[in-house]
């Protein structure tokens, strides 16, 4: 059964980055990869455009934000991290931070405050 309306997706491609993409009634999809120059790619259906992305996962909108195979390990990540040696922390958080960046994007690392930054607001 197709869609009665254009849904929006988010393509993940290997590395990190994520692209933005519709999906039409029709089964055609679009994405934008530059959208700074409008610069887009369209197939005749998503089976055709993954094709173009090899590895690349699609993400619609309701989906688990983070799997559950995933959670369960930042979730043993997270128990090691509570039970290490105050110097292994800063390595161990490392680690939590590459595997969410690894599934979110290659922003996660980049909004993740530094410890020893000031995290107050200035005016």
């Amino acid at each position: 059964m197709k869609p009665a309306f254009t849904r929006g997706f988010r393509l993940h491609l290997p590395g990190g980055a994520h692209l933005d993409g519709a999906e039409f009634p029709s089964g055609r999809v679009y994405v934008l990869d530059d959208p700074e120059y409008g610069l887009a790619t369209a197939a005749t259906s998503m089976e055709h455009l993954l094709e173009g992305y090899h590895s690349a996962r699609v993400e619609w909108p309701g989906d688990l934000l983070v799997p559950l195979a995933l959670f369960q390990d930042l979730a043993a990540a997270a128990a090691e991290l509570a039970a290490a040696a105050p110097g292994q922390t800063a390595d161990r958080a490392r680690t939590v931070l590459g595997r969410l960046t690894e599934y979110l994007g290659a922003d996660a690392m980049a909004r993740t405050p530094h410890p020893t930054e000031d995290r107050t607001e200035k005016h």
